[in-house]
């Protein structure tokens, strides 16, 4: 396999959630949060394909902050 080859189906399945073994659509089978990261289980749709990917999604902080409220405001 080359280099570009291999690097499309990592865009594919990373993006599009698209198997990179076979090019079927991915669903989600698990979903895990560890230390302020999610970690999501895709795997492939079709029957008899092994195809998978995890996507690992770091988790914003929260942000605190004052809300202007418009009926406060000076007139």
């Amino acid at each position: 396999m080359h280099a570009a080859e291999l690097m499309s189906r990592i865009i594919r399945a990373k993006y599009q959630q698209l198997c990179p073994e076979c090019g079927e659509r991915m669903t989600e089978s698990d979903k895990v949060c560890e230390n302020g990261v999610i970690f999501v289980w895709y795997r492939c749709s079709r029957d008899g394909c092994k195809g998978q990917w995890l996507q690992k999604i770091r988790q914003q902080p929260a942000t605190f902050g004052v809300v202007a409220n418009p009926a406060y405001a000076l007139k």
